[in-house]
């Protein structure tokens, strides 16, 4: 999405237009131009900007488990179990999607 300019009318598609679960171990993320986007806990956990998140020891579902999800004007607020607290800026959420369209993967 880097490069790209918002079409005049258009919703911005670095906002969130629906955020779910999706299984029980995975956000997912349907934006304003309907991609969708999934996130498994333990990688988005490890992609906190805290810098320490991203050696954490994940074990089962211990530190890698939400205990509360939000949107804020700031970007996607998760609170996780052990009480860490993470920010999510929309645009920094979107660029970490991982699907081959955003990847440039078949």
């Amino acid at each position: 999405m880097k490069g790209r300019l918002p079409i005049i009318g258009q919703p911005n598609p670095e906002v969130p237009r629906d955020v779910h679960l999706v299984g029980r171990y995975a956000l997912g993320v349907t934006w304003a131009d309907d991609h969708g986007s999934i996130y498994p806990f333990e990688s988005l956990r490890r992609s906190c900007g805290c810098g320490a998140c991203a050696t954490l020891e994940v074990v089962g579902e211990s530190a890698a488990w939400p205990q509360n999800i939000r949107r804020t004007d700031a970007g996607l607020a998760i609170t996780w179990v052990d009480a860490h607290a993470s920010v999510y800026p929309y645009a920094d959420l979107r660029a970490l999607c991982g699907c081959a369209a955003c990847t440039g993967g078949h």
